[in-house]
């Protein structure tokens, strides 16, 4: 065997790794959680995931080398459906991150809304002729 065929055989079987371990992940398994049985009904944690990669090989080196790949694999609980005597209903967690972002979004609009209101208010003052102290209102 080549030393060629054998780096291509050697690539080719991490590759197939790659790609068995993906086929485990995938599906609803990383999105439902084990349910959960308490008395006469039943818990099923509910995520929310993503997964990305990417990766790469190259050979136009002299030495014919090269490759690197990497990815990242985020979940985050959203929910959880309760199924019990009454039927079943899907019952969402909230994010306490996009509460934080939405209180810190209004905070940011207010201070801009006060100081563009505060720059137009000294600009008028200064089109008509007040100045320094009368422009603070302190007479002058």
């Amino acid at each position: 065997m080549s030393a060629k065929r054998g780096k291509r055989s050697g690539r080719d079987g991490r590759l197939k790794a790659i790609a068995r371990l993906a086929d485990r992940l995938g599906g609803a398994r990383l999105c439902y959680g084990e349910p959960i049985r308490d008395g006469g009904r039943t818990i099923v944690p509910v995520a929310r995931v993503r997964a990305a990669g990417g990766g790469g090989w190259g050979t136009g080196e002299p030495r014919g080398g090269g490759g690197g790949g990497g990815g990242t694999l985020d979940a985050r609980p959203v929910g959880f459906i309760e199924i019990g005597a009454a039927g079943a209903r899907f019952e969402a967690i909230e994010d306490p991150r996009a509460q934080r972002t939405l209180r810190m979004l209004t905070a940011a609009a207010v201070t801009a809304a006060t100081t563009l209101a505060g720059v137009r208010a000294a600009r008028g003052a200064l089109r008509a002729g007040r100045t320094g102290r009368r422009l603070l209102g302190r007479g002058g």
